[in-house]
């Protein structure tokens, strides 16, 4: 039985009558699931659930793998290069001056004193990708395992980059009878080199900075120590 064209048609908040359509609702919005062929009002859109059928395109996801692997990819890179470059390496200290001749010195054999001055060089190598900073030293100095003498140096040095400071401290000696030495002093008025150059141990504690941290390299050195004065010989 086909309708009579003069009987209203209801469809989705429509009309229909052989003048046309009638809209039923005048603020509303496509039904998203009636394939353009109704409408909803606004009070009820956000109240009604679309469905969407299973072969839907927008179901299926598009390069998700990808564009995942690709992030975790990039955050372990960036990590990777964070802690390549700051992660921090230790300190490198190093002598290469086996023989100290001195600096200055004060001979006395009747007196049975003698006092000179050695400066020590050591080696700062910094491998780090940051720069570190010295913020002081301290040097002991022993013969036959017992203390000669002590010295420090509170100068603050910057090692750049990737880079090696070489880093000299002063130690003064006094051998004399007053503090149980005296019985060097003839040794080192002997010109024979192997009488003069005294062994010495010396004991090197440095203490560094770095991005907020305070760190410490220590160095155990044996080394020939001249209290010779070469300089009396080239007058004679």
């Amino acid at each position: 039985m086909r309708p009579d064209r003069s009987t209203p048609v209801m469809n989705g908040g429509r009309r229909s009558s052989a003048d046309g359509y009638e809209e039923f609702f005048k603020d509303s919005v496509p039904c998203p699931t009636c394939r353009g062929l109704g409408r909803v009002s606004k009070e009820q859109e956000g109240e009604l659930v679309a469905l969407i059928p299973m072969r839907d395109k927008r179901l299926k996801p598009r390069r998700t793998v990808l564009y995942v692997l690709i992030a975790v990819f990039l955050c372990l890179l960036t990590a990777g290069l964070c802690m390549f470059f700051l992660f921090p390496r230790d300190v490198i200290v190093s002598s290469n001056r086996p023989l100290l001749q001195p600096a200055y010195l004060d001979l006395n054999v009747s007196a049975t004193f003698v006092n000179f001055t050695v400066v020590n060089y050591y080696n700062f190598s910094n491998s780090n990708f940051f720069p570190v900073k010295i913020m002081g030293t301290q040097m002991t100095s022993m013969y036959d395992e017992k203390v000669m003498a002590t010295s420090s140096n509170q100068t603050s040095v910057e090692i750049p980059t990737k880079s090696t400071l070489n880093y000299g401290i002063f130690m003064n000696f006094i051998l004399s009878a007053e503090n149980d030495w005296g019985f060097l002093v003839k040794f080192c008025d002997d010109s024979r080199s192997w009488v003069h150059n005294l062994p010495i141990t010396f004991e090197l504690t440095a203490n560094y900075t770095y991005l907020g941290h305070v760190e410490q390299a220590t160095l155990t050195t044996y080394q020939q120590v001249s209290c010779y004065n070469s300089s009396a010989d080239a007058r004679s």
